[in-house]
């Protein structure tokens, strides 16, 4: 594609006008918010997207785009835009194309060693850190952590814990390993391997919380294109029922968390019922349910007594 057919071509490409003159970049993002909206992207926020994604473009921070909204884009930012919606277009995830997701105003690398954590992730954080108060001092566990967001998260909430990030795959381990040392400086131990089985012995009754992001997809599921062609498998699939993993991890949990140490994990909807009585049959107390934006209830919490 050269530059005057990047210009020129744009509704065909891409869906993104290019008048007379070229647009603004107000102009821009909500043109690209428009196509993120297409059914087949499945977007969570098609207007966090559409920033990245433009950001990315001209070579800024998101946080940016704002001070340079009423600002034209020159004709090689306008091109780079459109080889970057003709990558989304064609169903590769917006993080891996920009390198990065920011969860609760944390910016992460991302890429395919990694699951990509989904912006409904702060349900999970909050209903882990709801019941620890800020002056918790000690450790933190991320089980089945991808690229460490939700354990890094907590450490950044609470700054006396230190954080183990503990997952089955050595490579997302690396992907945990660089998004800790960047934010979480000194703070975070690394783990490769299966549940609890890399963690020191010395850990167990030493957590006062754990959140967890286990497979908990029934095997044979038909998962979107964009997820199932670049995200690793490992982190969907759970077993027949998709409970496998959990329930591995239920069994062991107890005698990992501290006294009156806190658990929180995601699930499909239709399991929320099945983890809250795999908990209380464990022994652990104030089981809960939490709902994410859409009301819909995703993440169970529990407490081990103190």
């Amino acid at each position: 594609m050269n530059q005057s057919e990047t210009a020129t071509d744009a509704p065909e490409r891409a869906g993104v006008h290019a008048p007379s003159h070229l647009p603004s970049v107000a102009e821009l993002i909500e043109a690209t918010t428009e196509r993120m909206r297409e059914p087949k992207l499945l977007s969570e926020d098609p207007r966090t997207e559409a920033r990245e994604l433009v950001a990315f473009a001209l070579g800024v921070l998101p946080a940016q785009l704002d001070a340079r909204r009423t600002q034209h884009i020159g004709v090689r930012e306008h091109g780079e835009l459109l080889r970057v919606l003709e990558r989304r277009l064609d169903l590769e995830p917006t993080g891996y194309i920009v390198g990065a997701v920011e969860i609760l105003g944390l910016r992460f690398k991302v890429d395919r060693r990694g699951f990509i954590p989904r912006l409904d992730l702060p349900v999970l954080i909050g209903a882990g850190l709801e019941r620890v108060p800020e002056d918790t001092r000690g450790f933190a566990l991320d089980l089945a952590c991808g690229i460490g967001a939700a354990g890094i998260c907590v450490a950044r909430a609470r700054p006396g814990l230190h954080v183990d990030l503990a997952d089955v795959s050595a490579e997302a381990i690396e992907l945990a390993r660089e998004n800790a040392a960047r934010l979480v400086p000194g703070r975070a131990s690394c783990f490769a391997g299966d549940l609890f089985a890399p963690l020191p012995r010395g850990r167990q009754g030493s957590y006062s919380i754990v959140t967890a992001n286990p497979p908990w997809v029934p095997d044979g599921t038909q998962l979107p294109a964009e997820v199932i062609n670049h995200e690793p498998v490992v982190s969907f699939f759970g077993g027949p029922d998709g409970l496998d993993v959990v329930r591995r991890l239920v069994t062991e949990l107890p005698s990992w968390l501290a006294p009156s140490g806190i658990y929180a994990q995601e699930c499909d909807p239709s399991q929320v019922a099945k983890v809250l009585a795999l908990l209380e049959a464990h022994g652990l107390e104030e089981c809960r349910a939490h709902r994410d934006r859409e009301g819909i209830e995703r993440v169970v919490s529990a407490r081990r007594a103190g």
